[in-house]
């Protein structure tokens, strides 16, 4: 990959991280808020704590999840500094661009990530 291609992809990717620090800040903010808000919460009839519990498993989850992004993030700008960025880490072939620019941070191929995919939807369907 030129050199050219390859600081387009690093801006491309610190923007990214930077966003999604901030989001991950935004979650946490809103977790705090939602567990202060459980220990405010009277013992009144009123099951707004029922309702506080979700939100916070849903930020929970949010959190896991932009986190789990973050890392991919960081990974792939390893990857740039290893001059790896662009291969896929499963078979080794090169990563489409078309793929690059719509999931900068990805570490593999459609070949590749389609398989990864196809085990968990089987499970996910005999567990249904």
């Amino acid at each position: 990959m030129k050199a050219d291609k390859r600081q387009a992809y690093r801006e491309k990717l610190l923007a990214l991280r930077e966003r999604i620090g901030g989001e991950v800040n935004y979650v946490v903010e809103a977790l705090q808020e939602d567990v202060n808000f459980n220990e405010n919460v009277s013992s009144a009839p009123v099951h707004l704590a029922d309702v506080a519990e979700d939100s916070v498993e849903a930020d929970v989850e949010i959190l896991h999840t932009t986190r789990s992004i973050l890392d991919e993030v960081n990974a792939a700008l390893a990857r740039l500094d290893e001059g790896t960025f662009g291969v896929c880490v499963e078979c080794g072939t090169t990563i489409s661009e078309e793929r690059l620019n719509a999931i900068p941070y990805t570490a593999y191929c459609v070949r590749c990530a389609r398989s990864a995919e196809q085990p968990a939807a089987s499970i996910t369907e005999e567990g249904s």
